[in-house]
């Protein structure tokens, strides 16, 4: 098996809901987009364009053949990765409250009784979202946001579906129809919010790698292939860019959540509920040396 890296960039064409927990009556995004939603919206893509209804098994193809980073705002220069340092949370150099004026806004809303038309009790609710562009001062020209981050891809086959690498580029293909990822990705929808428009994306840039240094691209570490998967090195002293699996061995510094999510059922997709356990956040500060394996389980890091 053999594996190979790609720098994605994609500008955000609309607002952007990533969900991450309810205050009161605001609906809080993350500011960030983990590996899954991409990874939902290029299986349900591909999946139309492959002319199947097999969602379920173009899915789970994709997850053994493509290991995703999270993805990063980007100014279309800096990539804004969160990182614990002695003065707060930042984001690249920003410090919090400055990343969140620059990039974070909101909209409320409420339900309107049909009869009356007026506001249904209890109905206001507030969203916050990703800006698809830069938010300044006053008569300043808008800058275009952008979204930045990795995708590992094996040149390997199934029995129906496979992978070919190009020059540049790959396909994805059943033995019928062959889908360059370049037309797959070029238009993509992710997060919440999508029957109002939200999180419209649009490619950019694709770009192999052939380094294997990250730091160039704006991420932490080394990465190598072994054993058939991708190992990331980090050194003392970065931060990781993805959630951590908690081992109760790692010495680390920075906060812990639990992730769920939602995953196919027999009742159809979305219908189960999944823990991933608790994991250390994107920005925490590693106290040793560490290798690390992006696992199967949406770019979720696990101590090798």
């Amino acid at each position: 098996m053999s594996w190979h890296l790609y720098s994605l960039t994609f500008r955000l064409k609309s607002p952007l809901h990533i969900g991450f927990h309810k205050v009161m009556h605001l609906f809080r995004t993350r500011a960030y987009v983990p590996a899954k939603p991409f990874w939902g919206a290029l299986t349900a893509k591909l999946t139309r364009n492959l002319k199947s209804s097999n969602y379920r098994e173009v899915g789970e193809f994709l997850k053994k053949v493509m290991r995703f980073s999270y993805f990063y705002l980007s100014d279309g220069n800096d990539v804004f990765i969160p990182k614990y340092t002695d003065e707060g949370l930042k984001f690249g150099s920003l410090p919090q409250m400055e990343f969140e004026k620059r990039f974070i806004s909101s909209l409320a809303s409420t339900s309107i009784e049909p009869y009356s038309f007026t506001a249904e009790e209890g109905m206001l609710h507030e969203v916050e979202f990703i800006s698809p562009y830069e938010i300044h001062k006053e008569n300043e020209e808008p800058k275009p946001v952008f979204l930045k981050g990795l995708l590992w891809i094996s040149e390997r086959s199934e029995e129906k579906l496979g992978v070919q690498v190009n020059e540049d580029n790959f396909s994805i293909t059943d033995g019928k129809n062959d889908v360059k990822f370049s037309d797959l990705a070029n238009t993509l929808q992710i997060g919440g919010e999508r029957k109002y428009g939200f999180g419209q994306l649009k490619l950019e840039e694709l770009i192999e790698v052939n380094d294997q240094d990250l730091d160039h691209l704006g991420f932490k570490g080394r990465w190598k292939e072994d054993k058939d998967e991708i190992r990331l090195e980090l050194k003392r002293n970065e931060f990781i860019w993805s959630h951590v699996k908690y081992n109760f061995d790692l010495k680390i510094k920075g906060s812990i959540e639990p992730v769920v999510g939602r995953d196919w059922s027999d009742r159809g997709a979305g219908r189960e509920l999944r823990s991933h356990g608790l994991c250390w956040v994107p920005g925490s500060i590693l106290m040793e040396d560490k290798t690390f394996k992006i696992t199967e389980e949406f770019g979720i890091w696990e101590v090798v």
